[in-house]
């Protein structure tokens, strides 16, 4: 990322076409932003409702935490979140086969956000006590 790229031998035409490509990235990279601040907004708003409803004498045990539909016994039973540990029905999570576990729709969408966000590299890999030039790493990341 150091380097500079020599422009100067490209046609006007080619410059041109450089130049769309850099601005569609622009685009891009602000569209993927705003939808995961639109992500982390819908989590937050989630995460609320959850806090507020699990505090609600034992309501998780019989409704699902997310829909409050309540659980039954074939018809609708209740899953636990392998990421929360909240029970949910299973119309608001689905199952991770990697995982050999359910997962609710919130977590899912915080997974996407992490990923998304690249908040995994830095939870996991730049931070790691084994991986040399972390700040430089994430410099890099930065500036691009």
């Amino acid at each position: 990322m150091g380097r500079k790229l020599d422009l100067s031998k490209l046609t006007d035409e080619e410059a041109k076409h450089v130049w769309e490509v850099v601005q569609r990235d622009f685009d891009l990279r602000k569209k993927e932003e705003e939808r995961l601040e639109d992500l982390k907004c819908k989590i937050d708003q989630e995460s609320s409702k959850r806090e507020f409803l699990t505090h609600q004498s034992h309501l998780n045990e019989t409704h699902c935490v997310h829909c409050l539909q309540p659980f039954k016994f074939l018809l609708n039973s209740k899953r636990q979140c392998l990421d929360c540990r909240f029970y949910t029905c299973k119309s608001c999570s689905r199952y991770n086969k990697r995982e050999q576990g359910w997962v609710c729709d919130p977590c899912r969408l915080s997974r996407v956000v992490k990923i998304g966000s690249l908040e995994w590299y830095y939870e996991h890999v730049c931070c790691s006590p084994s991986t040399a030039g972390c700040s430089q790493g994430r410099r890099g990341i930065q500036l691009f």
